[in-house]
């Protein structure tokens, strides 16, 4: 039976409230997921897609969907317009999808929406969304939620401001701060940052397309990069040959106002002519170097932090007395880069001279040690050091520095030998 036109209607009218309910609890579901900061926000688009469709612009492949920016990687093109109703009493503006390459500090990913209202307001309506709510910090003005990636899973963290995680480390946040300084609108964002690969991005990030991944560096050790044949031969200083095969020491550098840092354990390795050096400064950083005779350096690697490339001497320019004569200088100029090279990368350039002064006991400086020790006085622009050359190991220690900012002084308390 054909029903009459006012029947018809009034069938449509009384679909329309189930329909926006539908809709309205479709994009409270998405907007919850959001706050995951995992690939469920991309999943929940795609399954409530044909509410999404209208507010934002959409882009889909496979079982995941994502709001479609003009290019993450330009400030101009990052974010598009979101005309959505108020989800869970947040009144969407729009939605951006960034990426910053911060070299040493880490890559950063984030999808953030902006939103109406200030960091207290929206804080307060987003809290019913989490799983955790306890996790969400209120900080110095943002709130704050923080994971670090233990193995293959995440570990709730206290919030670091201002601490980049490095190349080492991988990071979750969720933020709430301010977006703009009127404060009438906030910037809701989920980040993934840190040493981010491949891998991680496409478990979390299904909208980005392998294309656009990070690229694998293989970190390389130390003993994978050569100094070069030309920095070698410069190298042929009788007075600075190591007279030892292995030594050990511990110290302690004392600041300025007398307080104590935690102790280092340096190993020192003789190599040919060289020494092979490892600083011990916690369970989690160690530099490796070689140097001559610990004056000189030939290459470095920090690990634990940085992005793990090593530094390499490529040019040396010397300038080595023949005697221990009290008055004269040792210089060395030395350029270095790193490896691998980087596009942006610029050499590094250092130079220090070193002024010869007197002769006075090594058990000065460690009771076990024997013969002179001649006083060095060495100069590197904004960093200087007193340093005392051990005559018969054929190595010079660091008694004090001094930089525009810090003054330590080294106090020695343990140190063995093998001859």
């Amino acid at each position: 039976m054909k029903l009459p036109a006012a029947a018809l209607v009034l069938s449509s009218a009384l679909l329309l409230p189930s329909l926006a309910h539908a809709d309205d609890a479709a994009l409270v579901d998405t907007l919850k997921a959001f706050t995951r900061c995992d690939a469920s926000f991309f999943s929940s688009l795609n399954t409530h897609r044909d509410a999404w469709k209208a507010y934002a612009p959409l882009k889909q492949d496979k079982d995941f969907a994502w709001i479609a920016v003009p290019d993450r990687a330009s400030r101009n093109g990052n974010s598009v317009p979101v005309s959505a109703p108020p989800i869970a009493g947040l009144k969407l503006v729009s939605y951006a999808d960034e990426v910053t390459d911060l070299g040493e500090l880490g890559l950063y990913y984030y999808w953030s929406f902006i939103v109406q209202g200030g960091i207290d307001d929206v804080a307060q309506h987003l809290t019913p969304l989490l799983e955790q709510p306890a996790l969400l910090h209120k900080g110095d003005g943002e709130y704050t939620r923080s994971e670090l990636k233990v193995g293959d899973h995440w570990q709730a963290i206290k919030p670091q401001p201002g601490k980049a995680p490095g190349t080492r480390h991988v990071e979750r946040v969720l933020i709430v701060e301010p977006e703009g300084k009127q404060g009438t609108q906030s910037r809701v964002s989920c980040s993934v940052q840190g040493g981010v690969d491949a891998a991680l991005l496409a478990l979390l990030r299904p909208d980005i397309a392998p294309v656009d991944y990070p690229r694998t560096v293989v970190e390389p050790s130390i003993n994978d990069v050569e100094v070069p044949a030309g920095v070698l031969q410069h190298l042929d200083a009788p007075l600075l040959q190591p007279k030892f095969k292995t030594l050990t020491y511990t110290y302690r550098a004392k600041k300025g106002d007398g307080s104590p840092d935690s102790p280092t354990s340096v190993t020192l390795s003789a190599d040919g002519g060289l020494l092979n050096k490892n600083e011990v400064y916690n369970s989690t950083f160690h530099v490796e170097r070689q140097t001559k005779a610990d004056l000189i350096q030939l290459k470095s690697k920090m690990n634990g932090i940085g992005d793990g490339r090593v530094l390499q001497t490529r040019e040396v320019e010397l300038n080595l007395p023949t005697s221990w004569t009290p008055g004269q200088t040792l210089s060395a100029r030395l350029r270095m880069a790193n490896v691998p090279e980087k596009p942006n990368d610029r050499p590094v350039q250092t130079t220090m001279t070193c002024k010869i002064g007197e002769r006075f006991p090594a058990k000065q400086v460690f009771a076990s040690l024997t013969g002179d020790a001649i006083k060095l006085e060495c100069d590197q622009g904004d960093y200087q050091t007193s340093r005392a050359f051990i005559e018969d190991l054929g190595v010079a220690l660091t008694l004090e520095s001094t930089s525009s900012q810090t003054h330590y002084v080294n106090e020695f308390t343990a140190l063995d030998v093998v001859r």
